[in-house]
């Protein structure tokens, strides 16, 4: 299974919604139009399905995507985000007391 994110048309036919959802099953959804699913297939499948806007797999640029509402662009961005490459931190990995790394502030 491969989680994806996925943008409807803003006005997508019962019929077509009921055979996305067959093929992708939603597991955390913002509104009716934008949700992620777990698949089973591949991302293509669901791009050619009628009612599909795009298929957000993880690299894509949030400036390439439909137009979102407020809510459902913060839902994108943290989707993306979190799928993003992992933040470098100063001293990852090393002890507290590791030059140059400081010691933390002793409470009197």
């Amino acid at each position: 299974m491969q989680d994806v994110l996925l943008i409807l048309h803003p006005q997508v036919s019962p019929a077509d919604r009921a055979a996305i959802d067959r093929a992708a099953r939603a597991t955390q959804t913002i509104s009716n139009r934008v949700f992620v699913a777990a698949v089973a297939t591949g991302p293509e499948v669901l791009r050619a399905m009628p009612g599909v806007a795009r298929v957000v797999t993880g690299g894509e640029a949030v400036e390439t995507l439909p137009q979102l509402d407020e809510a459902e662009s913060l839902f994108v961005r943290g989707w993306l985000s979190a799928r993003g490459p992992a933040k470098q931190r100063h001293g990852e990995g090393l002890d507290w007391d590791t030059p140059p790394m400081l010691p933390p502030d002793q409470k009197p």
